[in-house]
């Protein structure tokens, strides 16, 4: 009788390093990195787990953005927070740190259908009242069973028809990588917006926080190289679980 293959349990699913910061943030949510404790060095990693110091460098960083951990000079690593206490911090410079912000965060779909837009949205849109988009609402966590940091409003053009199966199917990566795989559609320009908002009823019990909670909206326009919008994703945070950091240099 011909056995059957296991599925990898969920931990060993996507890149080394990411497996790697798994395990690390079991071991802190474990108790066996306390808060204010040092990890082991990036050599002592690198040699307990048979990988390169880049794959290292790198889950270290998925920590780090997570708020989990902290460099300090002459002392290593140190343990800042606890997985269910810790503040999600997002850094972007390019569509790469989207993708790799994608990758390293759990995403799931909770509606996915098509929506009539109204006459504030159209006019966001270019399109008319009325007409039909695709339209999704997601819960972004950083990792999956974790608190969610954000909820996500997409809205999807109707010439990416078909893409409702991509998104049920939960294909791996940012929407705007699907879009480009599967459509051909190069996207051109992203425009971001930043605004404080206040967490209505329904945002709020999605997020676990009283109505009312500041918030931060990011609201995020995709073109492709024609100037025509493919993609809008309205992205709402809590203020305390939630950073956004930007580097800009001359």
């Amino acid at each position: 009788m011909r056995k059957r293959k296991s599925k990898k349990p969920a931990a060993e699913i996507g890149p080394r390093y990411l497996q790697i910061a798994r395990e690390l943030r079991g071991a802190i949510a474990d108790g066996r990195y306390p808060v204010g404790a040092q990890l082991p060095t990036e050599h002592d990693l690198c040699k307990q787990l048979g990988v390169s110091r880049f794959t290292i460098r790198e889950a270290i960083r998925v920590l780090s953005t997570a708020g989990l951990v902290r460099r300090k000079p002459r002392a290593g690593t140190l343990v800042a927070a606890l997985p269910d206490d810790a503040r999600y911090t997002h850094g972007i410079g390019s569509l790469r740190d989207l993708f790799q912000y994608a990758q390293s965060t759990h995403f799931h779909y909770v509606y996915i259908g098509r929506i009539g837009l109204s006459k504030a949205q159209a006019r966001v849109m270019s399109a008319k009242p009325g007409d039909e988009w695709i339209y999704a609402v997601a819960l972004r966590r950083e990792s999956a069973g974790g608190k969610p940091f954000c909820v996500t409003r997409l809205y999807l053009n109707p010439a990416l028809k078909g893409i409702e199966q991509a998104l049920r199917r939960g294909s791996p990566g940012p929407v705007y990588s699907i879009i480009e795989r599967d459509f051909g559609v190069r996207i051109g320009r992203v425009e971001q917006l930043i605004a404080g908002s206040v967490l209505d009823e329904q945002d709020a019990a999605n997020l676990g926080v009283p109505p009312g909670t500041a918030g931060l909206s990011i609201r995020r326009s995709y073109f492709d190289e024609d100037g025509r919008l493919v993609e809008l994703a309205d992205n709402v945070h809590p203020a305390g679980r939630f950073t956004y950091r930007m580097e800009l240099r001359r």
